[in-house]
């Protein structure tokens, strides 16, 4: 309940700012910049990383000229062009480096970052202003260059042909890299803020300014599907209007929704955790607006934050996975540890295991059965098969004692081996490795209306493993009590997610397999 506890209070606080202390917009996010922004560190990085693209398609652009004209890539030996040696080449190379640094500097490559917003991308990188620099910087080196051939001798040392050649390619060259640059910072864009499909309650003052603001600048990456109001007689959106705002339920059973976004000042605190509460309940994300963008009370975690134009979006509940880098280092992890897997280990196992299951009992070797995942969506969830068939196998948990289990099932089950077949899914991407464990979908449906906040265990993936696992919450869960502790762990590792604690929770699953684990069965 800590993630609503200040709902109450945020409309009033909005339009009447307190005078307690206040965090800068500064601190806030962006979508004006990619989400979150980057630290010093990585933009130093990218500044560098551009800088070597750029030098190295200078030399690159540089050998291939006097491929073209002499028919080396890299000429070392030979005899000399019009009485000169080859190293004249390599030492106006030389020059070539020297020349770029210096006028790198001078137009400052580097050291501006220059964003444009764009109503379809987003944002452009460094945008057309850029590209037209990098075209500058490549016409002054191409002078430079001419400069240091006529002090060192004149032209006669060198062939006109190449140096035509690579006069006019190294313009095109630079700016051809620029644009295949700035086509990815686009690309990452659009996966750092997808466009999301996004419900508004509350269609007057706030809620309609905001859409006009999202419908007007597409950056933002929001789609506005609709909007739920009691009284939108006299509203300007009018015709978005799907019902009031008791039908929430209905309206996100037949429309597709990412977010919902609160918009209602006047409300009371009890109305605004109840829709904090069934928005969750509903497996959707859910924010709050702030009438317009500024300070931020300290009450409110700086990281979930968002200004959007003149407005402020807090998110009730934040995680580290809605961070997309974070999210792209954990799916890469999990592509490499369970295609390793699948391709050293499973293999042995299945021959061994198949074998035996068939057996021991009638049946195929996997079972399969359907499970919530990730967003609440349903995925089928891979494991060999350990029981006998059965009608309950979607309705009863296995027990310590359960009749249904054959001879090698419970070898399997209590070595965590019929698991194995998961890591199919892992690498299918319905689950990761590590993650709160997918529950069936009668157990879904059991315990969402029973225990606060049990759907948010559903905004990242489900995975073989969890931290509620490593810490005893493994197993039936026999009373509403151990549900609501394994919920609590799967909220804590939700909102601390790192990737120490993901092999930390590794190496302790390792560690319970091989020493055996009491609710494995």
């Amino acid at each position: 309940m800590e993630a609503i506890a200040f709902t109450g209070r945020f409309f009033r606080e909005s339009l009447a700012r307190a005078s307690t202390p206040s965090i800068p917009v500064s601190k806030q996010r962006n979508f004006l910049t990619p989400p979150p922004s980057p630290g010093r560190r990585s933009i130093a990085t990218g500044r560098v990383l551009l800088f070597l693209g750029d030098l190295a398609l200078i030399n690159v652009t540089y050998h291939l000229a006097l491929a073209f004209r002499f028919g080396t890539f890299m000429p070392l030996a030979g005899a000399p062009h019009n009485a000169a040696a080859w190293s004249v080449y390599r030492e106006l190379e030389y020059y070539l480096v020297g020349l770029w640094i210096v006028i790198g500097l001078w137009q400052r490559l580097y050291t501006r970052r220059t964003r444009t917003p764009n109503a379809s991308t987003g944002y452009v990188l460094t945008g057309l202003q850029d590209i037209r620099t990098v075209g500058r910087a490549a016409l002054l080196l191409g002078a430079g260059l001419l400069i240091v051939i006529a002090a060192r001798g004149g032209y006669i040392f060198y062939s006109r042909l190449f140096l035509g050649y690579f006069l006019v390619a190294l313009p095109l060259v630079l700016m051809a890299f620029r644009v295949i640059v700035q086509s990815a910072g686009k690309t990452v864009q659009s996966q750092r803020t997808p466009r999301k499909n996004l419900l508004i309650i509350g269609a007057a003052g706030p809620g309609e300014q905001f859409y006009r603001a999202v419908a007007e600048n597409q950056q933002y990456g929001y789609r506005v599907i609709g909007f739920l109001e009691d009284d939108g007689m006299h509203s300007n959106v009018r015709p978005m209007i799907l019902g009031p705002v008791l039908d929430l339920g209905r309206v996100a059973s037949r429309e597709t929704i990412d977010e919902v976004l609160i918009a209602l000042p006047t409300a009371s605190e009890e109305t605004i955790a109840q829709l904090v509460s069934e928005c969750e309940n509903l497996c959707i994300r859910v924010s709050l607006l702030r009438p317009e963008a500024g300070t931020v009370d300290r009450s409110f975690d700086p990281r979930a934050v968002d200004q959007i134009g003149n407005f402020s979006i807090v998110r009730t509940r934040e995680a580290r996975l809605d961070i997309w880098t974070k999210r792209l280092a954990k799916r890469a992890f999990d592509i490499a540890f369970s295609g390793a897997v699948l391709l050293l280990l499973f293999p042995f196992v299945y021959l061994i295991s198949a074998i035996a299951i068939k057996l021991t009992s009638r049946g195929p070797v996997f079972f399969k059965q359907a499970r919530t995942g990730f967003g609440g969506k349903t995925f089928i969830c891979y494991k060999f098969r350990t029981m006998r068939s059965n009608g309950g196998a979607d309705l009863l948990q296995a027990s310590g004692d359960d009749p249904r289990r054959t001879r090698v099932g419970r070898f399997l089950r209590s070595t965590s081996l019929d698991e194995l077949p998961q890591f199919w899914n892992v690498l299918r991407g319905d689950m990761s490795v590590v993650g709160p464990r997918p529950h069936m979908l009668k157990h879904t449906e059991d315990y969402r209306n029973i225990i606060s906040q049990y759907m948010v265990r559903h905004f990242v993936k489900p995975g073989l493993t969890g931290w509620a696992q490593v810490n005893g919450w493994r197993g039936a869960t026999e009373s509403s009590e151990a549900m609501q502790r394994r919920i609590e762990h799967d909220l804590y590792y939700i909102e601390n997610w790192s990737f120490l604690l993901d092999l930390a929770i590794i190496g302790r699953t390792v560690i319970h397999v091989l020493a055996g684990d009491k609710n494995a069965y």
